[in-house]
């Protein structure tokens, strides 16, 4: 992977304008009892409120919704937040995105409901309403209960796969100040990358459209390149050390509550360190090359160091909802990336991506999950080309191989076990397919023939490297594993995967604590 995932910008933008008001409701109608329902629309049960007391003072199931016949229908005249401990009102308020004057249907409360769970500060969310005046037609008063999930956390977190295991520990707060403000610093020592990195984030500065992140990074990447020809017993040709630190800055704005466009401005250096070369033949000296013989003599590192200064732009749509972790809806997102020579680049250079995922609920807390993205890279460097293996290839060894071009999709169906006392225990199964390859390669014709030039810089590829698309580019894999979350926790708490590479004719294995394999 290019980096640690700091946490995405929130999608929070403005709230909405107002609805058109449909004719209030005759004078004479008379109150209907208070009622019930669950968000999914399940069965109506009448409940009884205390004589002296409002309905937002009796205790209700989780995740009640309520509703009377004098309500719906109704202006908004109030908004009342209930329950909530840590965050601040006002950044409650503007999460849900409902504000007085627009009129009460159950569409409207079934959508705050889902923006308050989705931002992942809330455990529990129950909303119910009152006359604004009792007795009388002036509206309604909403009651948003939202309870708070505990906002930060310090926790051991450990991830394995063949060719990149080991640990660290990461602090994480989502709710700074109350406000929604996210911090994160994660240090991490695996056998592949190990990283000091911290990130603040401020998805909505001021309850505006507008949010910025600032983070730095100081981190060691062992890469090792493989042999081809060996799918399910991959051989090292070379492995290289690159040292990277620095810095980075982003500013956004919240086009609407789901559409967002940010700049990111990264200034990083990297220090690519002397490689070591290995000899893949076998004892009659068939199959793959010796590299430092096809090298002339000589092992030569894959890159120089230098700084890496780019400006990335990012425009994506995210339509979905996450209730207690099951996902319904779109996300569609686009990256440039232009490192740029006169910023102090080594090299000019250009990558487009495109992601896209579309989650289906079913049953509650079934998910459907359909990922589709592409990545086009144009002189990309050496740590930022397109890698495949590990848990986002599952059935292949990490960073198993490399290119400057790929297509992916992965297609997942996750159902619940059991929950006892918050925990949820999920199963999941999955299919993985991924088409990753280098589109144009010099003919190694000649010892120095794969060694190019770019700008201060240079890319040396290895000599069996094969240039465009063939057999070995693609690869599928195929398998299943357990998922488990704490309704109360904000990061995930263990996943653990089983795949089978088909090309390779291997089982892998996955296992992450404290992140996630999705």
């Amino acid at each position: 992977m290019a980096q640690p995932a700091p946490p995405p910008p929130s999608d929070m933008g403005a709230p909405p304008t107002d609805l058109a008001r449909p004719a209030a409701p005759p004078s004479d109608m008379k109150p209907a009892a208070p009622a019930t329902h669950s968000a999914d629309g399940g069965a109506i049960k009448t409940i009884d409120v205390p004589a002296g007391k409002t309905l937002d003072q009796v205790q209700l199931p989780k995740g009640t919704i309520t509703s009377d016949g004098k309500g719906i229908g109704e202006v908004i005249v109030d908004v009342k937040i209930v329950d909530n401990t840590r965050t601040d009102s006002e950044t409650v308020r503007y999460i849900a995105g409902v504000k007085p004057g627009e009129i009460l249907t159950q569409e409207l409360v079934t959508e705050v409901r889902e923006r308050l769970l989705t931002v992942g500060l809330f455990k529990d969310v129950n909303i119910t309403w009152e006359p604004a005046v009792p007795g009388g037609n002036a509206g309604v008063r909403l009651i948003l209960g939202a309870k708070d999930k505990l906002s930060w956390i310090v926790a051991p977190i450990f991830h394995y796969s063949a060719g990149d295991y080991g640990g660290g520990l990461a602090y994480a707060n989502s709710n700074v100040f109350g406000a929604n403000k996210k911090f994160l610093v994660i240090g991490q020592y695996t056998t592949a990358q190990s990283f000091l990195f911290l990130a603040f984030l401020d998805p909505n500065i001021r309850n505006t459209r507008f949010y910025y992140r600032v983070d730095a990074l100081l981190r060691r990447d062992d890469i090792w390149e493989y042999a081809q020809g060996h799918i399910g017993n991959p051989r090292i040709e070379r492995t290289t050390n690159v040292d990277t630190f620095g810095a980075a800055l982003l500013g956004g704005v919240n086009f609407t509550r789901h559409f967002h466009f940010d700049l990111r401005l990264k200034i990083y250096y990297d220090n690519v360190e002397q490689s070591q070369c290995f000899n893949t033949t076998t004892s009659d000296g068939s199959g793959t090359p010796d590299v430092v013989a096809e090298q002339g003599g000589t092992c030569i590192k894959p890159a120089r160091s230098g700084w890496d200064n780019t400006f990335t732009f990012h425009l994506g749509y995210d339509g979905r909802s996450n209730v207690y972790g099951v996902l319904h809806g779109l996300l569609v997102d686009g990256t440039y990336q232009y490192g740029a020579g006169w910023l102090g680049t080594r090299q000019d250079y250009h990558l487009l991506s495109l992601y896209g995922s579309y989650a289906w609920r079913f049953f509650k807390e079934h998910n459907l999950i359909l990922k589709l993205g592409a990545d086009i890279f144009f002189d990309p460097p050496f740590k930022m080309e397109v890698e495949t293996g590990g848990a986002l290839m599952r059935g292949l060894v990490f960073r198993q191989y490399r290119g400057d071009t790929d297509v992916r999709a992965t297609l997942e169906y996750i159902l619940p076990l059991f929950t006892i006392s918050g925990l949820s225990v999920r199963m999941i199964g999955f299919y993985d397919t991924n088409l990753t390859w280098f589109r144009s390669l010099p003919d190694p014709s000649s010892p120095l023939a794969r060694f190019v030039t770019r700008g201060s810089t240079w890319r040396d590829f290895l000599p069996d490297t094969p240039s465009g698309v063939v057999r070995e580019s693609w690869h599928n894999g195929l398998g299943g594993g357990l998922r488990f979350y704490l309704r109360g926790v904000i990061l995930p708490l263990l996943g653990v995967d089983f795949a089978y590479g088909l090309e390779g004719n291997e089982f892998q294995w996955y296992l992450s604590i404290g992140s996630t394999l999705d």
